[in-house]
C-alpha cells in the first residue's frame, strides 16, 4: 500500500511554511559575537573542545577550540535563550550562559559529544541511556591513523575483522551482531550496500575529511530505520563552522605505503567552505595485495538569521588486489597467490541539510542526499560489476513542549536500487532492482531535575517493492514476484538516572530490522521474504571514583535475533516450500566492562573488555534442527567470546604519544577457501599493540611515527588471511589548528 497522501501533504506544507515564514522575520541584524577561552583546572588551554551555542530545541552553532583553547563565532541576535555547552575528551561537560568568556572544565574520565548518535534530538551522550562511544576530532588528528577502521578497533563492544592488509574488506561486529547489522551514516546520509544487504566495508574511508565518529550500540531502528539492527555508526565530516583549520600531511612507511593530504575549513560573515584532498597507496606484503585510495571532499555552508544550509560532496575511488587466503590452510586447498582478482570502487555521496529555528521552541530540519557506489570486480573466472544507488530525504520538526519534554517527529524516504551482472531476467536483461522505504517516526526526550533522562520513540517502516521479473535460469530459478508492500513498527526506550553524584544507572530496550538485501531477493524463489529482526535489552551502572578521576562502567546486554534468512535444502526442505526463508534464530548476550582514568591533564588511560556468548538456535518448526554446517548451540562465526583493548595517552611538553593494544580470544571460523563447505575451525586469538608519537618540531610543524603490530605477532583477524606484521609509518604534518 502507498503511504497515505495526507502525510506527503503535511511534509510539503512544512517545507512551504519554512519558505513563507522566513521573510516575516525582522530585517537582518548584526550577528552577535561569541568568543572566549576554555581552560583546564590549572588554567591551561583546552584545545579540541566542542563549544556549542544551544537553545531549547538543540544546537545552533558549534566550534572546536583552537590550540590556545579559544573559540570565536557569530550567532544571530534573533535567537532567544542561548547557552553555551562545552565538552572535551577527559573533561566534564558544562553548560554556561552565553556571555561567559572564560570557561574552566573539571577533569573527568569521559568522552562526550554535543550531538549524539542514537537520538533524533540533540542530546549529549552523558544524558542518554543508550551506550554511545565518541571518537573526537582531536583523537583522529593525534592518532595518525589513515583510516577510521583502525580507530574503531579500541571501542567497547566492537570487534573488527579484516581479511588481510591495507584495503582488504573490513567488517564491524557490534555486541555479537552480524556485520550487515550496522547502519552507517555520512553526515546523516545512509551509505550501506543494498545488494549486500546492509554490509559496509570500513576499509575504504580515509580519516582526513572526518571530524567525529559516533557509535551507538544496540538496535537503533526506531530512530534510523533499516539496517540499524545491532547499532549505528555516524561519520561526521569537517565543517566550516568548526573553526579555521588547515592540515597538510606527507608520510611514508613499510610496504611502500605513502599518504598525502591537504584539508582545511573556515567561515566568514556567515559563509563557509571546507575541503579535503587525500591519496593513500600501499604495495602490500605480497604480490597483488597493493591498495590505492584517492578521496575528494568539499562542503559549503551559509547562515542567515535563524537559518542554516550545509551542503557537501564526497568522492572516493579505490583499487585493491585480492591475493586470496595465503595464511592458515588446514586442508591444503590453497593453490597459490591469486595475481588476477581485484576490486575497484567509485563512490559518491552528496548531501544537504537545512535547519530553521522557527521560534525559540520549534525547529525544522530537512536532510536530502544521494549515495552511489560503482564496483567492478576482476577475477580469473570472469569480470562482474555492481551498482548501488540511493536517493534519501528526511523532514523533521522538533518542539519543546514543556521545560521537561521535547519531541521530534518526521518522515523519511529512500530508494534502494542496484544493477548487477548476475541480477538478470530469463533473456539476460540486467534490470534495475529497486525498493522504496518510507519511515514515519517520533522521538521523545524527558529530563527531570537534571537527574532522570528518558528517551522513547516509535518508527513505522514501510517497504514497497515493485514487480520483479523472473529468471528461469537462476540458481534457484526465480519466478515473477508481484509488487508487494510490507511494514514493521520499531520502538525504543532508554533512560539514565543519577542516583547520586558519581553514580549513574542506564538501561535501554529496542527492536531493530534488516530488510532482505538485493542478493537475498534476487537469488530466491520466495516472493515473501520478511525483514530480519531483533529484540535487545541492556542495563548498566557507571561509578566514578577517586575524586572523579576514575570511571567504571559495567553493562549487561542481550540480543535475540529472529526471522533470519537462511538457505534450506536436503532434510530441511520440509520446513519451507522455498529455497530460502525467515526461519532461523540466534542469541547474543554478554557484559561490557569499561574503565577510564584521568588523574592529570597530561595522562589518561582507557581499558575495555567484552565477554560475549553467542548461540545458534533451532529453526522455526525444526525441533532442534539448524541450518547447514551448524549445530544447535554453536557459537556464531567470527564472534570471539572475549575481546578487549587499552589506550594510554601521554601529553608532555612538545610530545604527544599513544599506546594502544587490542586482544581477542578464540573464535569459530570457516575453511578459508571453501567456506562452511570446507568445514569449521577454531580461530586462535591474538594480541596486537601499537605506539604512536607526535613531536612538535617548531611552531605548527609536527613530526610523527606510528609503529603498528609492535611485537611483530603473526595473527589473523579472519581465518586464513594474515594481518600485517611489524610495520611503521613516519611523516610530517603542518596544522593551523591541530585539534581540528
Amino acid at each position: 500500500m502507498k503511504l497515505n497522501s495526507n502525510v506527503h501533504t503535511l511534509v510539503v506544507a512544512l517545507l512551504a511554511a519554512a519558505t513563507f515564514v522566513s521573510p516575516l522575520f525582522v530585517s537582518q541584524a548584526l550577528a552577535a559575537d561569541v568568543k572566549g577561552i576554555v581552560t583546564d583546572p590549572s588554567g591551561g588551554p583546552v584545545s579540541g573542545a566542542q563549544v556549542a551555542a544551544i537553545n531549547q530545541v538543540g544546537v545552533i552553532f558549534q566550534q572546536i577550540t583552537d590550540d590556545h583553547g579559544g573559540f570565536d563565532f557569530n550567532v544571530s541576535p534573533l535567537f532567544e535563550n542561548i547557552q553555551l555547552r562545552v565538552t572535551a575528551a577527559g573533561f566534564q561537560t558544562v553548560t554556561v550562559p552565553v556571555g561567559v568568556a572564560a570557561i574552566q572544565l573539571a577533569l573527568a574520565p569521559q568522552s562526550d559529544s554535543i550531538r549524539v548518535t542514537g537520538s533524533a534530538i540533540d542530546t549529549p551522550a552523558s544524558q542518554q541511556g543508550t551506550s554511545v562511544s565518541i571518537i573526537t576530532s582531536q583523537e583522529i588528528r593525534e592518532r595518525n591513523e589513515a583510516q577510521p577502521i583502525d580507530l574503531l578497533r579500541t571501542l567497547p563492544g566492537v570487534t573488527i575483522s579484516q581479511s588481510g592488509s591495507r584495503g582488504a574488506l573490513g567488517s564491524l561486529f557490534i555486541r555479537g551482531g552480524d556485520s550487515k547489522y550496522n547502519l552507517v551514516l555520512l553526515n546523516g546520509i545512509p551509505i550501506n550496500s543494498f545488494y549486500f544487504g546492509g554490509l559496509f566495508d570500513f576499509s575504504q574511508i580515509p580519516s582526513d575529511f572526518i571530524s567525529e565518529i559516533g557509535v551507538a550500540r544496540g538496535p537503533q531502528s526506531a530512530v534510523y530505520g533499516s539496517y540499524a539492527i545491532a547499532g549505528a555508526v555516524s561519520l561526521m565530516t569537517r565543517s566550516p563552522e568548526n573553526g579555521p583549520s588547515l592540515d597538510l600531511i606527507a608520510e611514508g612507511g613499510t610496504h611502500g605505503e605513502n599518504r598525502f593530504s591537504g584539508s582545511g575549513a573556515g567561515m566568514v560573515r556567515g559563509w563557509g567552505l571546507a575541503a579535503s584532498l587525500s591519496s593513500l597507496n600501499d604495495q602490500g606484503p605480497v604480490r597483488n595485495a597493493d591498495y590505492h585510495n584517492q578521496n575528494l571532499f568539499f562542503a559549503v555552508q551559509h547562515r542567515w538569521r535563524t537559518q542554516n544550509v550545509f551542503a557537501f560532496g564526497a568522492f572516493n575511488t579505490n583499487d585493491v588486489g585480492e591475493p586470496g587466503a595465503y595464511g592458515s590452510n588446514p586442508k591444503g586447498y590453497f593453490s597459490g597467490l591469486d595475481t588476477v582478482s581485484r576490486s575497484r570502487n567509485n563512490t559518491s555521496t552528496y548531501g544537504l541539510h537545512y535547519q530553521f529555528d522557527v521560534t525559540a521552541s520549534v525547529k525544522l530540519d530537512v536532510t536530502a542526499g544521494f549515495f552511489l557506489n560503482n564496483n567492478y570486480y576482476v577475477s580469473p573466472y570472469g569480470n562482474s560489476y555492481n551498482k548501488d544507488l540511493r536517493p534519501y530525504g528526511d523532514a523533521r520538526g522538533t518542539w519543546r513542549v514543556r521545560p521537561f519534554w521535547t519531541v521530534a517527529a518526521g518522515f523519511a524516504f529512500d530508494r534502494e536500487e542496484l544493477k548487477n551482472t548476475y541480477v538478470a531476467t530469463t533473456n539476460g536483461y540486467q534490470f534495475p532492482f529497486r525498493r522504496d522505504n518510507e519511515g514515519i517516526y517520533i522521538d521523545n526526550q524527558f529530563a527531570f531535575e537534571g537527574k532522570l533522562f528518558i528517551n522513547a520513540g516509535l518508527r513505522e517502516e514501510i517497504y514497497q517493492t515493485p514487480l520483479v521479473p523472473g529468471n528461469a535460469f537462476g540458481f534457484p530459478p526465480r519466478p515473477v514476484f508481484p509488487a508487494r508492500s510490507d511494514s514493521r513498527l520499531n520502538l525504543r526506550i532508554s533512560g539514565a538516572y543519577i542516583l547520586r553524584p558519581g553514580l549513574r544507572v542506564h538501561a535501554s530496550y529496542g527492536t531493530g530490522i534488516r530488510p532482505p538485501g538485493g542478493a537475498d531477493l534476487a537469488f530466491t524463489n520466495n516472493p515473501a521474504l520478511k525483514p530480519e529482526r531483533t529484540r535487545s535489552y541492556d542495563f548498566g551502572v557507571e561509578h566514578r571514583l577517586l575524586n572523579n578521576k576514575v570511571s567504571v562502567d559495567a553493562t549487561w546486554f542481550r540480543n535475540r535475533y529472529e526471522d533470519l534468512i537462511v538457505s534450506l535444502g536436503g532434510s530441511l526442505s520440509r520446513l519451507s516450500a522455498y529455497s530460502t526463508d525467515n526461519v532461523s534464530n540466534a542469541v547474543a548476550k554478554g557484559v561490557e566492562l569499561s574503565a577510564t582514568g584521568r588523574p592529570s591533564t597530561w595522562f589518561s588511560v582507557t581499558a575495555n573488555y567484552m565477554w560475549l556468548q553467542t548461540e545458534v538456535l533451532s529453526l522455526d518448526g525444526g525441533n532442534g534442527l539448524v541450518q547447514r554446517y551448524y549445530y544447535p548451540g554453536q557459537p556464531l562465526l567470527r564472534r570471539p567470546k572475549q575481546s578487549g583493548s587499552v589506550v594510554v595517552n601521554v601529553h608532555r611538553g612538545r610530545m604527544d604519544s599513544n599506546f594502544t593494544a587490542t586482544a581477542r580470544g578464540n573464535a569459530l571460523d570457516v575453511e578459508p577457501n571453501y567456506g562452511g563447505f570446507g568445514g569449521l575451525y577454531k580461530h586462535s586469538g591474538y594480541l596486537n599493540a601499537g605506539i604512536n608519537v607526535n613531536y612538535r618540531v617548531r611552531g605548527n610543524l609536527t613530526a610523527y611515527a606510528n609503529l603498528r603490530n609492535a611485537f611483530n605477532r603473526h595473527y589473523e583477524e579472519i581465518y586464513g588471511y594474515p594481518a600485517p606484521l611489524l610495520n611503521v609509518v613516519a611523516g610530517l604534518k603542518w596544522s593551523l589548528a591541530r585539534a581540528r
